[in-house]
């Protein structure tokens, strides 16, 4: 298990060089290419072939497939359509229409061609194939698997490029990385996608990580809606790794990650569910309807380590199971403590989380008190959360509160959920700063009778 911010620095390093390398000769082609508007290639084979001649008869590797009716018709494949569409202009569409019925593997002999043109490839094309409509769990049927298991220190999908979306996928058995989202590009998105799992989304399969943001920004892995919903599980180190200080505005929203596609069923990733590393203002979760984040049965929750690695928001996520902490600061194993006056710095600047002093049940409803020692005069956001009896993350959101410190940065607060929580089960809380950093959980307070 790789866990060091040394081998996540070297992975980072070469990466960048990997990303120069491949702009540079992006910018050679890009130069000469001529301009059209936004086309539609659809991969119609398994194959690994290559485009034949690049912007001549379209997405063509000088092979036939049997089309309607046994007729020979030109093959398009998934490298091929990356060829073209990153030979021409405009924000271009992949679709699929494979023969026959079941998962359609697609198994590259060598790494695709880096994504420098934008490009939508859209997995739920295939006949067949569905997003999910689930509002718990998911009834998304794949069709499209891309499967790295021949490719020697292989990525998946490498995006070059801005306003790119893969959706409909089943990424698996890469052993680098799933997919990469590379320097200095934004507004990518990934939805509806297992990456680590087969295409039922319950075996693992996993890649080296899942998704892997590398000084990236404003990109989105998931999203609110059911259908954006990802299962990123069972890969080796982590499901979804930010990574840089100019990694920022990324948003994890909506996605199962450490679970089958159900959302209760453990198949976690090596390492963490969720890794911020030295990269600042990002989002896991949100206060919107269906943006919580199931973080369940990974090694770690969630970390966010190194210098540089502030302002990121932790907010409503459904997180427990995991066998380390649930939210990590610091990436050391074991709770960071709380110091007076929270002027310690480090990642999201080791925000101080709030001490729970009770949780008590009287005349049907539960009262939770507690206090926040930070930085004196400003308001801060407690978020709350039940949890089975013993265990202490943050299973179930039950409310937030905002509260303000006073002079000497001291605030005590009570709060009451909507619904009442049950005897014996365990409440915790976190802190968000103005600024947007998140604490770790709090030390867990059982819920007794008045």
């Amino acid at each position: 298990m790789i866990t060091s911010t040394q081998n996540r620095v070297t992975t980072g390093k070469l990466l960048a060089l990997a990303f120069l390398l491949a702009a540079i000769a992006a910018s050679l082609v890009l130069a000469a290419k001529p301009a059209h508007a936004s086309t539609t290639f659809t991969v119609n084979s398994t194959a690994d072939h290559a485009d034949a001649i690049l912007g001549v008869d379209g997405c063509f590797t000088g092979y036939t497939v049997d089309g309607t009716g046994g007729a020979k018709v030109p093959e398009c494949t998934l490298r091929a359509a990356l060829n073209e569409a990153n030979y021409t202009s405009g924000a271009d569409t992949i679709n699929f229409a494979i023969a026959g019925t079941g998962v359609k593997t697609i198994a590259p002999e060598s790494d695709l061609p880096n994504i420098t043109e934008a490009v939508s490839i859209n997995g739920y094309s295939q006949p067949g194939a569905k997003p999910n409509t689930k509002a718990v769990g998911s009834d998304a049927v794949l069709k499209i698997e891309l499967n790295g298991a021949g490719v020697l220190d292989g990525v998946g999908l490498r995006i070059a490029a801005s306003n790119s979306t893969v959706k409909g996928l089943v990424i698996n058995r890469w052993s680098d990385l799933g997919m990469l989202i590379g320097r200095g590009f934004t507004g990518n998105r990934v939805v509806g996608s297992f990456v680590g799992t087969d295409s039922s989304g319950t075996k693992d399969l996993g890649n080296g990580s899942g998704v892997y943001i590398y000084e990236g920004s404003n990109n989105t892995i998931g999203g609110t809606t059911a259908a954006e919903r990802n299962v990123v599980s069972a890969n080796t180190h982590d499901g979804v790794k930010i990574y840089g200080n100019g990694a920022t505005g990324n948003r994890v929203a909506g996605n199962y990650i450490g679970t089958d596609k159900t959302g209760t069923v453990k198949l976690g990733n090596g390492d963490s569910g969720v890794a911020i590393n030295a990269a600042p203002n990002n989002t896991v979760g949100g206060t919107t309807a269906g943006a919580r984040n199931v973080v369940s049965g990974n090694h770690r929750g969630l970390v966010i380590y190194n210098d540089g690695a502030t302002g990121n928001r932790v907010l409503s996520n459904s997180i427990f199971a995991n066998a380390g902490l649930g939210i990590d600061l610091a990436g050391t194993e074991g709770p960071t403590p709380n110091d007076p006056g929270d002027t310690d710095t480090g990642p999201n600047n080791l925000q101080n989380k709030p001490v729970l002093s009770s949780a008590k049940n009287a005349d049907g409803k539960t009262t939770v008190r507690g206090k926040l020692n930070s930085t004196p005069n400003r308001t801060y956001k407690v978020q709350f959360f039940s949890n089975p009896s013993g265990t202490d993350e943050g299973k179930v959101f039950i409310g937030q509160k905002p509260v303000t410190t006073d002079g000497s940065g001291n605030v005590t607060f009570a709060f009451t959920p909507a619904q009442r929580v049950a005897l014996g089960r365990t409440i915790t809380a976190t802190a968000t700063s103005p600024g947007g950093s998140t604490s770790e959980f709090s030390a867990a307070r059982t819920v007794i009778s008045a």
